[in-house]
């Protein structure tokens, strides 16, 4: 396996911490998921799915084994210190300064574990005049910018149809954990880990990409764009006489040939991309009119002929049935020991030379691992068992 001598403990709630934890338990890395006691991650009991066990939650923590520790109690804080120690990754999501308040922020593990990569997580990142304000997906999905410019054209902002901020920010944090990794292997004689922190803010901003340098450059304030591109014509949802298909040129040298296909002559004036957006409406009714006249497949099969990027509106069971998603592992059959057969979403980086990059084993119930990791981590029963009589683990 790609990572399977690294170790990483993950303190996270949700979905961005677990799923930069998933990121690198699907590559082969053992992630041990620090929990409370009695509760765990709140994920588990949003949604369907078994109880304390939903569909959310197994998604985002497959490939994991689950301890409780009781971080209030001293025995809880001394268990996770001597678990960090022999960790060679930290993934926090806890609130500003929480860590720092428990014993357990990254000058505290540092001291015990100076190659720690330490990852923290938060709304707004860990600098900055809100560094200390709560931050989740669609709070930030609005104040990031991106709802701004999703929604039908010329109607009200929406949020993204997934917790885009969520989940950028867990493979943001992923690539951070790799780079220190990276850094921490260099033959360099001062080579040591490192900390860093990503926030959903930065990563739903980042998300933005050219919306702000265009905003600078003509000081025009994009609105939602519908399902059309933000700068190519045509480039959009078209409706079919059945459907819907979605298509674009992606090339002025390609317009003759998207011409000649749709047999619409009069568009052949408009030969550069600047030409059609200025004829914008000219140019989509145009083309929406001769989309109207054959089912959604013909359309499909020309496009793909003539070498024309294109796709059906597919819904989420086109997906779970699609057969590209299924050539490519990106659903998986699953059986899940409390829920029974169902699919996971699969690992999305193809390592040709690593067969079993991926899920192997389902998200773990509340404390699964708590004996085993710990009996590891003490090296013998007696502080195992002094450890729980003094409540590290939960009530005794």
């Amino acid at each position: 396996m790609l990572l399977d001598d690294l170790t990483v403990v993950e303190m996270t709630a949700h979905r961005a911490g677990p799923f930069c934890g998933a990121l690198l338990a699907d590559m082969g890395a053992d992630v041990v998921k620090i929990e409370r006691p009695g509760a765990g991650d709140p994920a588990r009991d949003q949604g369907p799915g078994p109880a304390g066990k939903s569909g959310y939650f197994m998604a985002n923590n497959r490939n994991k084994r689950s301890v409780t520790l009781d971080l209030k109690s001293e025995a809880g804080v001394e268990a996770a210190r001597d678990l960090l120690a022999d960790a060679d990754v930290f993934i926090e999501n806890f609130g500003y300064g929480v860590t720092d308040k428990l014993g357990i922020g990254y000058d505290d593990v540092r001291e015990f574990n100076e190659d720690i990569v330490y990852a923290s997580i938060k709304g707004y990142g860990k600098t900055g005049p809100l560094k200390e304000k709560p931050g989740l997906d669609l709070i930030l999905q609005a104040e990031g910018g991106i709802m701004s410019v999703t929604g039908p054209e010329g109607g009200e902002p929406v949020k993204v149809g997934q917790a885009i901020g969520d989940l950028t920010t867990g493979m943001f944090a992923a690539i951070g954990v790799l780079t220190r990794l990276h850094e921490r292997g260099r033959d360099d004689a001062d080579a040591r880990g490192g900390e860093f922190d990503v926030g959903l803010f930065d990563a739903i901003a980042t998300l933005l990409n050219e919306y702000p340098t265009n905003y600078s450059m003509t000081g025009e304030v994009p609105g939602p764009q519908g399902t059309s591109h933000q700068t190519v014509v045509p480039y959009q949802l078209f409706e079919t006489a059945d459907g819907q298909v979605v298509t674009g040129v992606p090339s002025d040298d390609r317009w003759d040939d998207f011409v000649d296909m749709l047999g619409r002559e009069e568009l052949r004036q408009y030969r550069t991309n600047d030409q059609r957006r200025e004829h914008e409406e000219e140019v989509i009714d145009a083309v929406q009119a001769e989309f109207e006249q054959h089912p959604t497949e013909h359309w499909l099969e020309r496009l793909t002929e003539h070498g024309f990027p294109n796709g059906p509106v597919n819904d989420v069971a086109d997906v779970v049935e699609h057969d590209q998603a299924r050539a490519r592992d990106l659903v998986v059959e699953h059986e899940d020991p409390e829920w029974g057969e169902c699919v996971l979403p699969g690992f999305p980086i193809r390592f040709p030379d690593h067969d079993r990059v991926g899920i192997r084993d389902p998200a773990p119930t509340l404390g699964q691992h708590t004996d085993e990791v710990f009996r590891e981590v003490s090296g013998d029963q007696t502080t195992l068992d002094e450890w729980r009589e003094d409540g590290a683990f939960g009530e005794h």
